[in-house]
């Protein structure tokens, strides 16, 4: 079924550039959106109407989610140290920086 879907003059010719150099048309890429919206049930991109400061603090947590995410793989694989160990690591690093 055609859908006609209204785009500013500088926007569609810039999608069309971008879409060629991919190596496909923009009736393409926007079947390729629509399909990727049926299928996730969403946007398949983030949408955001936050502040700098609030873009900042999800980037800062989605960091630190994926630290202790990392943090929790390592435990289940059994690549953990002892507070020895990282404290003997710590104090290395230290002593090696202010060699430097």
């Amino acid at each position: 079924m055609p859908m006609t879907i209204s785009l500013e003059d500088p926007v569609k010719t810039e999608f069309a550039e971008v879409c060629a150099e991919i190596g496909m048309s923009a009736s393409t890429a926007f079947n390729i959106f629509a399909k990727a919206v049926i299928r996730e049930r969403r946007i398949p991109f983030e949408l955001s109407a936050d502040s700098s400061y609030e873009q900042q603090r999800h980037a800062y947590e989605r960091r630190v989610n994926e630290g202790l995410w990392r943090g929790y793989q390592q435990v289940l694989e059994g690549k953990t140290h002892s507070l020895d160990e990282v404290i003997a690591e710590r104090e290395r690093r230290e002593k090696a920086g202010s060699n430097a």
